[in-house]
């Protein structure tokens, strides 16, 4: 059975490791959009981790105290990683937990586009 889900929702999902040696159910968000959500097999995700020392440029990091923190279903205070874009089936959502707030998504969006070089100007 497929979960649905939206663009922003944060999932639980069982994602491979880069080598493909095995897979970890971790959180992501959903970066696809929903006409294509709703058509498509695969969906885009950015991995999300509760490792909140080893930032980079493009992580948004979700601090427990963030006034949107709730929203997102997570347990603990943690960083997406912007850079981390997978396009993986459908079928690996376990469950929606939570969305991305309108400033989280805006966080994202910025630095989507700084990572991928879009000049939205």
């Amino acid at each position: 059975m497929t979960t649905a889900f939206r663009k922003w929702d944060v999932v639980l999902l069982a994602y491979p490791f880069t080598d493909l040696s095995a897979t970890k159910v971790r959180p992501a968000v959903v970066v696809s959009p929903d006409s294509e959500n709703a058509r498509m097999e695969d969906g885009v995700f950015l991995l999300i981790t509760s490792n909140t020392k080893r930032m980079s440029p493009f992580d948004v990091p979700i601090e427990g105290t963030h006034p949107e923190f709730d929203d997102t279903g997570l347990l603990k205070a943690s960083t997406i990683r912007v850079n981390k874009v997978w396009t993986l089936k459908k079928t690996l959502v376990r469950r929606t937990l939570g969305k991305l707030g309108p400033r989280l998504r805006g966080n994202v969006q910025k630095l989507l586009a700084a990572y991928f070089e879009i000049d939205c100007a």
